[in-house]
C-alpha cells in the first residue's frame, strides 16, 4: 500500500499523454484531386489525467482518469510496444524472485498454495506486474472457515470508492457510466465486510495523487516514446509488405482528367509496392506551362534515420523505467565478455533500486497482511532471488574435474587407467589433451 500525500489541493494536476491509435490516435486522411494522396498521423493531440477535486466527483467511485479509463490506456500501451512489454514482464520476473522461504509449517503451506489454484510466488508476480503496470495492485482476502485465501484482482477493473473505503470491481468501465448495476463492492482493508473479505490497494507513490498510484514509466507516456516505438515497429512492417519507393520522380507536362489521374495512382501503386520494387522509376503526367520533362533523384535515408530513432526511443523507455539496457537484451558493444559482468553489474543495480523498491510496498505489506489476518508472525517469509548469471562460466571445468568425470559429461565411457587424472597432469605425463 503506498504512502499517502498529506494535505489535499484544489487545483487539478495534469500529466498529458499521446493518445491510442485504435481508441484515441487522430488519423487525418486527405484526398486531394489528380495526383496526391496522402495520410497525417497526429500524435501532437493529448489526452489529460487529472486528478480532480473531491468536490468535482459526482459519482460514487473516484474517477481514474479524466474519462475514467486511465488503466485501459495504459493497458493499451503495454500490448503496442515490445520493449515496453519486454521490460515490464522483466521487471515483474526479477520482482517475484526464484522461490518464497519460511521456518514456519504453516506459513510454508500458505506459501505452496495461496489459494486453491495459486502459490504465494505466481500471486506475488501477478501484483508485481499491475504494479509496474499500473501503478496500483489490488489483492482480494476471503476467509473460510480456519484461514484466507488471497487472490489477485485486475487492476484495470479497480476503482477506489469517493469515501476510500472501498473498492469497486467491474469488468468493463467503458460501458459503466451512470448504472453501477454489476458493480462489486468490497471494503477497503483494514476495514473488512461482515464475512471478513477485503481488498488490499498497493499505491505507488506520486505527489499530489491522493487516490490512485502513477506507474513510474509515466513519462515514457507522456512524451510519446512508448507510441513511437510501436509507430516504428509499424512503419517498419508496412515498408515491408509496402516498399514503395522510388529511385526518380519524372515530371511530364501534360493533362489529364482527375480519372485518367486516379488510374495513374492506382497503376503506380500496382507496379511500384511489394516485394522487390524499390529504385524504379515514378513516372507522372502534369499539367504544365512547356517546362519539359522534370527530374528528381530521390535518396532513401529513411532507414538509417528510422534506425537511429529507433535505438533513441529504446533507451529513452529503459530510462524511464529505471531499468538497464543490459537486462533488456541490449548489451553495450566491447563491453559483454564470458563472465557476462556487464549483465551481472545491471541485475545488481535494480535489484538494490527497482527490486528492493517494489519489495518493500508490495511483498512486505503482503507479509504483514498475512500475518495480521491469519494472527501469526509471517516475518520469517523472505523471497530468494537468484542472479540471470551464475559465475559457474568462471570456472575452468578442466581444474576440478578428472578425465573420467569428463569422459561421462560428454558420453563417453570411463577408463579406470585415466580415474583421478586431471588434464593438465595427463598433458604433463605424455604431452597429450586426449581423453
Amino acid at each position: 500500500m503506498g504512502k499517502k500525500a498529506r494535505g489535499k489541493s484544489k487545483t487539478q494536476r495534469t500529466i498529458e499523454r499521446p493518445t491510442g491509435v485504435r481508441s484515441s490516435e487522430e488519423v487525418i486522411r486527405k484526398k486531394a484531386k489528380g495526383l496526391f494522396k496522402f495520410d497525417i498521423v497526429s500524435l501532437s493531440n493529448p489526452v489529460v489525467y487529472l486528478e480532480k477535486d473531491e468536490s468535482s466527483v459526482n459519482t460514487e467511485y473516484y474517477p481514474f482518469g479524466d474519462d475514467n479509463l486511465f488503466p485501459q490506456y495504459l493497458t493499451e500501451l503495454k500490448r503496442k510496444s515490445s520493449t515496453h512489454r519486454a521490460i515490464l514482464a522483466q521487471k515483474a520476473t526479477y520482482s517475484a524472485g526464484s522461490k518464497i522461504t519460511s521456518d514456519s509449517d504453516i506459513l510454508n503451506e500458505l506459501i505452496r498454495r495461496v489459494n486453491p489454484n495459486q502459490s504465494l510466488k505466481s500471486l506475488n508476480r501477478l501484483l508485481d506486474d499491475d504494479y509496474y503496470t499500473f501503478g496500483n495492485a489490488y489483492m482480494e482476502a476471503v476467509p473460510y472457515e480456519g484461514g484466507y485465501n488471497f487472490y489477485h484482482l485486475d487492476s484495470s477493473m479497480c476503482r477506489v470508492s469517493k469515501d476510500l473505503q472501498q473498492v469497486l470491481f467491474h469488468p468493463n468501465w467503458e460501458k459503466v457510466g451512470s448504472n453501477l448495476k454489476g458493480i462489486k463492492r468490497v471494503p477497503r482493508y483494514p476495514n473488512k465486510a461482515n464475512d471478513g473479505r477485503t481488498v488490499i490497494h498497493f499505491k505507488d507513490y506520486e505527489a499530489g495523487f491522493q487516490r490512485y498510484g502513477i506507474p513510474d514509466y509515466i513519462a515514457a507516456a507522456s512524451n510519446g516514446a512508448i507510441e513511437v516505438d510501436y509507430l516504428i515497429q509499424r512503419y517498419n512492417r508496412s515498408k515491408f509488405e509496402n516498399g514503395f519507393m522510388p529511385s526518380a520522380i519524372i515530371e511530364i507536362d501534360g493533362s489529364m482528367s482527375d480519372k485518367e489521374a486516379e488510374d495513374l495512382i492506382d497503376l503506380a501503386q500496382s507496379k511500384l509496392t511489394g516485394d522487390g520494387n524499390n529504385g524504379k522509376i515514378l513516372f507522372l503526367l502534369k499539367e504544365g506551362g512547356g517546362q519539359g520533362a522534370n527530374v528528381t533523384i530521390l535518396e532513401d535515408n529513411k532507414d538509417g534515420s528510422f534506425m537511429e530513432y529507433q535505438e533513441l526511443t529504446r533507451n529513452n523507455l529503459v530510462t524511464a523505467h529505471r531499468w538497464q539496457p543490459a537486462l533488456s537484451g541490449i548489451v553495450s558493444s566491447g563491453k559483454m565478455n564470458n563472465t557476462g559482468s556487464e549483465i551481472r553489474i545491471a541485475y545488481d543495480l535494480v535489484m538494490r533500486t527497482v527490486v528492493q523498491d517494489t519489495t518493500d510496498q508490495v511483498f512486505n505489506v503482503i507479509k504483514d497482511v498475512i500475518g495480521e489476518l491469519l494472527e501469526i508472525d509471517s516475518s520469517s517469509m523472505a523471497i530468494q532471488f537468484e542472479s540471470p548469471i551464475s559465475y559457474a562460466s568462471d570456472i575452468d571445468i578442466t581444474q576440478i574435474a578428472d578425465v573420467n568425470e569428463l569422459r561421462k559429461l560428454i558420453g563417453l565411457e570411463e577408463r579406470q587407467d585415466l580415474e583421478g587424472i586431471f588434464i593438465n597432469a595427463l598433458k604433463e605425463s605424455n604431452g597429450s589433451d586426449r581423453l
